[in-house]
């Protein structure tokens, strides 16, 4: 049994992910478990279709494991989001390997980034190198990656032009910190670009893809079969989700709130909190308070976007403290319940040993503090998710979905 973990979000499952799930059993391993987003993805969306059909589909393309990555870190900074998915991994057990995409498809020259990185977020270089250039009104990835170029030259810089690779580098930086010796293999990317509006090699970019579902293209060519028609079931019943749905939603939250109570979110300083408030009161859509929040682009749209859905769920900057508390199984097969048999007999022996099960009713039963509260984020983050479809679902679905192995 050799294991491999993928962190994703599968928003929606396409042949790109098939390519990486095939090269990565190509490399050994027999068995894949994913910590998968939710409802709520790290660009600050929602994800088109819910996170129960979505984990049935990586089941059937190939995935063995799907495993929630909690709302608190699937509306993160990518840092955070990075370490939650590697710790979960390594809650595991019996994770073996981490098998990633890249564009680069370097593992040596990734590893060199991940080490720039974590030496340029020591608190001495942050002071030094890199909030300097924030005060000339860079945003902080642009910030730390020119701050890198100075120091380490335009190669390793270079990596953090793409969006997987700089995933790639939050990885590595996480497996570093937190001590956990994971074989790396990294497929490089095969056709489109991460955000490529042009199909390549019958791959699409999950941008693109999106984007025809939006437009009512056909996506068949991108994906597999059994996603086509998922995809088309939702669209029919006007079940997919967009984050433009929740435009009144979340004018009336920002009305709501006075900064303190901004302040008290993820990734909000004081003055985010100031420029947040005046936006939100003067803004009569969401492009507008993206607009006028954004000023001189310190502010990126995807980090003003977590913000939103992060205060819309109920998200507090003192939920980043605490690290998963359980993990949530959303689907698997006879591989998946072996890949929970082999975390169970390492329980003892591992140190971020969590619980892992099908049922969140299960988890709250344990009735502690840490547990309670990502499930009660959980609980209301899916309530309002369906708000984000034409077509409302009734709420509990996180307590009253049956999860069955396929």
């Amino acid at each position: 049994m050799k294991t491999y973990g993928i962190i994703c979000e599968y928003n929606p499952f396409h042949n790109g992910h098939i390519y990486q799930i095939e090269e990565t059993r190509k490399n050994g391993a027999t068995h894949i478990a994913a910590i998968m987003s939710g409802n709520y993805v790290q660009r600050g969306d929602v994800a088109m279709i819910d996170k129960f059909a979505r984990a049935k589909a990586a089941v059937e393309g190939g995935v063995d494991l799907v495993v929630e990555m909690p709302v608190v870190y699937s509306l993160a900074s990518a840092g955070f989001f990075a370490r939650a998915g590697v710790m979960m991994l390594g809650a595991l057990g019996c994770v073996d390997g981490i098998s990633f995409g890249s564009e680069c498809g370097d593992v040596e020259l990734l590893k060199n980034a991940a080490m720039a990185s974590l030496s340029m977020s020591s608190k001495e270089n942050m002071e030094a190198k890199v909030k300097p250039l924030m005060a000339q009104g860079m945003s902080f990835p642009a910030a730390m990656q020119q701050a890198i170029a100075l120091e380490n030259g335009p190669m390793i810089a270079s990596v953090f032009d793409s969006a997987n690779n700089t995933l790639a580098v939050e990885y590595l930086k996480a497996m570093k910190l937190l001590d956990l010796n994971f074989d790396v293999f990294t497929v490089k990317r095969k056709g489109a670009s991460h955000d490529s509006m042009e199909p390549s090699d019958g791959i699409a970019s999950g941008s693109l893809i999106r984007e025809m579902i939006e437009d009512g293209e056909d996506i068949s060519p991108y994906v597999p079969e059994y996603v086509a028609k998922l995809v088309k079931e939702y669209e029919d019943k006007q079940q997919l989700a967009y984050f433009d749905n929740l435009e009144r939603e979340l004018l009336f939250l920002l009305r709501s709130l006075v900064p303190p109570q901004y302040a008290e979110c993820p990734d909000v300083d004081p003055q985010l909190a100031n420029i947040m408030f005046r936006a939100g009161l003067d803004s009569t859509s969401l492009d507008e308070f993206l607009e006028k929040a954004g000023g001189t682009r310190r502010y990126t749209d995807a980090r003003l976007r977590r913000i939103l859905l992060a205060l819309y769920v109920g998200i507090k900057a003192t939920d980043l403290l605490i690290m998963p508390p359980y993990g949530r199984v959303l689907a698997l097969n006879d591989r998946g319940a072996e890949i929970l048999k082999a975390a169970k007999e390492k329980v003892e022996e591992n140190k971020y040993a969590i619980p892992f099960n099908t049922s969140l009713k299960d988890i709250v039963g344990t009735n502690t503090p840490p547990i309670n509260r990502f499930a009660d984020v959980s609980n209301r983050a899916t309530n309002l998710y369906s708000l984000a479809s034409r077509t409302v679902l009734p709420g509990g679905q996180d307590f009253t979905v049956k999860i069955e192995k396929q």
